[in-house]
């Protein structure tokens, strides 16, 4: 069990880094052949059709976690009836719901967007969704891979999913314009279906060539358990397509594109501390069946490990940030850079939210995790309604930072309160020179960038920098008491 989780958390990582790279190169593509405008559309398209995920009820997370538990029990044919009840679940569910919410979804998108936005809008707008309807069934049998401890094979799936839509996308869009990004996405859902499907049946020969078995009662325990989980997920969905909706609303496309592009950067890092989090998700479900006593050991484990890395991680992508947007969008620009800091701002407090997050959906344990969605859902729309009437674009995105912040609270001290665990274990006094090594790199690198950046030396000048602010975070890490609790930990 340790090996294969260490082995997932390597993939995971490898994963990210992946997608990270082709994220850029994309986004970059993108930028010079349609500009940003329009990517800023297609985001706003894709963000409206997940509102249709309402109807997955929770499934996808609860396959996860009766995925882990059946097979911790050794009871393969309920791990093969779950994940087909929940693929044969989904693919009804969420094709009713794309048929029912059609016309009010087509009202949406005529209502948030400019005028001379909305054909091109709807010309998407069934392709989004054709792509939404397969991405959620093969989730199904990504959440199966996950639940069977074979994240690793997840990871794999994952990076050859995206290296196939970039060059989709550099085959179809000199040829069809943003129409290209239309095809190429449902192309690559496609793939991403049939592979996972191949995968899982590598995993569990014991599926059938089709996904046919239905359990009711199989069903219903994943219902109960979804029910939350669902309320949380609805809240999860909604909170980008809000946000893309308020900013489309109160600001512009262009707007709505560089945020897009903050968005991803931001989420795409954090996902290097989360995913390798995340992997203990199904191992605390093995554990909760069969030595519940360890997992509040594992909990402040995970509080400090994600710190130790958390506090420099943030800090090395904040001082970037001005270096990324002359290398990813071509030149300097502040609104993409307010974004990114902003929302770098309310990741790390949602990152620290992690360990209590996850520890919840591996014991079944919910409750507060759909309170702090809920939460953040609701202070999303009508704080970011007011703050976007109020101040633009930049209100949106401090509503959105705001509510995510918040949310992660509760979290955290819900967790803690119920546990009797002190707050003083998510930030020991240990990490105070980190904080500090790193607060002063980003201050080395952006007066650096800002002060320099007009005179031809500036870039040797600001390698310099970034060299000696690396080096002040590199010393603070490696006399940190966590590295010599890690290499315990290293197989």
């Amino acid at each position: 069990m340790r090996k294969q989780v260490f082995l997932n958390a390597r993939v995971s990582i490898a994963q990210t880094i992946v997608v990270g790279l082709v994220l850029f190169i994309l986004y970059r593509y993108l930028l010079a052949t349609i500009g940003v405008e329009q990517l800023g559309l297609w985001s706003v398209v894709l963000a409206s059709t997940s509102i249709s995920r309402i109807s997955e009820l929770g499934l996808s997370g609860s396959v996860v976690k009766f995925v882990a538990k059946y097979d911790a029990r050794l009871e393969i044919d309920s791990v093969c009836s779950v994940i087909q009840t929940a693929a044969i679940s989904i693919g009804i569910l969420i094709a009713g719901l794309i048929i029912i919410s059609y016309p009010f979804l087509k009202w949406l998108l005529e209502y948030i967007l400019p005028s001379n936005a909305i054909f091109v809008a709807l010309l998407l707008f069934p392709y989004a969704l054709v792509s939404l309807w397969i991405t959620a069934v093969a989730g199904i049998f990504i959440s199966g891979l996950d639940g069977c401890h074979r994240i690793d094979l997840r990871g794999f799936l994952m990076i050859a999913a995206n290296i196939v839509y970039l060059l989709l996308t550099v085959m179809l869009v000199p040829y069809h314009g943003i129409m290209g990004l239309a095809y190429a996405q449902v192309i690559q859902a496609s793939i991403l279906l049939l592979a996972s499907w191949f995968l899982l049946r590598y995993v569990l020969p014991d599926l059938p060539f089709l996904p046919h078995k239905f359990s009711r009662s199989l069903f219903r325990e994943m219902i109960t358990y979804g029910i939350n989980f669902q309320i949380a997920s609805i809240m999860m969905m909604l909170f980008e397509p809000v946000t893309k909706a308020l900013l489309s609303k109160f600001g512009n496309l262009s707007m709505v594109g560089y945020y897009e592009m903050a968005n991803r950067m931001v989420i795409q890092f954090r996902a290097l501390i989360v995913s390798t989090n995340q992997v203990i998700v199904p191992a605390i479900a093995n554990l909760h069946e069969t030595a519940p006593g360890k997992l509040q050991g594992i909990y402040k484990d995970s509080c400090r490990l994600i710190l130790y890395i958390a506090i420099p991680f943030y800090g090395v992508i904040a001082a970037l940030i001005p270096v990324i947007s002359e290398l990813w969008i071509g030149h300097y620009e502040s609104l993409f850079l307010t974004f990114a800091c902003l929302l770098i701002f309310g990741c790390f407090f949602n990152t620290m939210a992690g360990p209590a997050y996850f520890d919840n959906l591996g014991r079944g344990r919910l409750r507060w995790n759909t309170i702090s969605h809920v939460t953040m859902g609701g202070m999303n729309l009508i704080l970011g309604y007011y703050l976007g009437s109020q101040f633009g674009g930049i209100g949106v995105v401090v509503a959105w930072v705001f509510s995510l912040v918040f949310g992660s609270c509760i979290v955290v001290i819900a967790y803690h309160s119920d546990s009797e665990i002190s707050l003083s274990n998510l930030f020991p006094d240990e990490n105070r020179w980190l904080f500090t090594a790193t607060s002063m790199s980003i201050i080395l690198v952006w007066t650096a960038y800002h002060y320099l950046y007009d005179y031809n030396e500036s870039i040797v000048i600001l390698l310099l920098c970034l060299c000696l602010s690396f080096m002040l975070v590199l010393i603070s890490l490696w006399y940190h008491p966590m590295r010599a609790r890690i290499q315990s930990w290293l197989p």
